[in-house]
């Protein structure tokens, strides 16, 4: 079901969906990632929602949030996070972040800690897109300022075309039409130059210290063929969280792994949830 709050700290509205409120099962948050929203989960929902209480927002610049002239910043994204948390009363959910959607948990980590959390799940992100003298697994498409400002001005040429670049680099298996109809659409929901401008505060962080903070269990998953990552990044970040995390790798997919392959995402998350 569709909700809406607004933000305490700066009064901006985001838009959720909550399976089941007030419910006692699992909680399960999912994140989705850059350009997206919700709706990128349309693959996953009907077997989550079956076992769990599953809460997806749309972040701030996308989907149904509001996508107000400021808050381009991971850490912004986190503080929403928190205020929704807050706002539903969680207790130890577990939470998803696909992509952009890990670095927005990384944030929350270093912010707020993990104690209002009770396991995490990563999908396909490096702890860093950008290349640095330390760090060469970084990412395939936007590692640099001049590789930044080509995926600004993709953006800038039509949010259309765009969407289809995105999926061509995204996806490696087939996945529904109707799937595709929507990640282009709810991409079309968005404003070019907020995805630009919020796209130049992620790429250039670098997670690696926080990750090994990190005290709850985790499930690292990533595609050996992502379009986004090489997979020893992806794996880097369950490595340097150490005992409390797995990683799996997805054979033969890529950075969107939970629509090409969504039984088992599900069954992983699942069995993770429940463990």
């Amino acid at each position: 079901m569709p909700y809406a709050f607004t933000t305490k700290s700066d009064g901006v509205g985001l838009y959720y969906t909550d399976s089941k409120p007030g419910d006692a099962r699992p909680e399960i948050v999912l994140l989705h990632g850059w350009s997206g929203s919700h709706r990128m989960f349309d693959l996953n929902m009907p077997d989550l929602t079956a076992r769990c209480r599953v809460i997806a927002p749309d972040l701030r610049f996308h989907g149904g949030s509001d996508k107000p002239a400021w808050g381009f910043h991971v850490a912004r994204l986190a503080a929403d996070l928190h205020e929704l948390l807050e706002h539903l009363s969680l207790a130890a959910p577990t939470l998803v972040g696909c992509s952009l959607g890990a670095a927005v948990i990384w944030s929350y980590v270093e912010m707020y800690g993990c104690d209002n959390i009770g396991k995490l799940v990563f999908v396909d992100q490096a702890p860093s897109q950008w290349r640095m003298d330390d760090w060469a697994l970084c990412s395939k498409g936007i590692y640099d300022a001049p590789s930044l400002a080509n995926i600004q001005k993709a953006l800038r040429g039509g949010l259309a075309a765009f969407a289809d670049g995105n999926a061509e680099c995204c996806l490696t298996k087939r996945v529904p039409a109707q799937m595709l109809a929507t990640l282009k659409s709810e991409t079309e929901r968005c404003d070019a130059h907020q995805l630009g401008k919020l796209m130049a505060d992620h790429a250039c962080k670098d997670w690696r210290p926080i990750l090994p903070r990190i005290g709850v269990p985790v499930l690292n998953l990533y595609g050996t063929c992502s379009g986004c990552f090489p997979q020893e990044g992806c794996a880097a970040v369950g490595d340097a969280i150490g005992d409390n995390a797995r990683n799996v790798p997805f054979e033969g997919c890529n950075h969107w792994l939970y629509m090409e392959e969504p039984v088992r995402f599900n069954q992983l998350l699942l069995e993770f949830v429940f463990a």
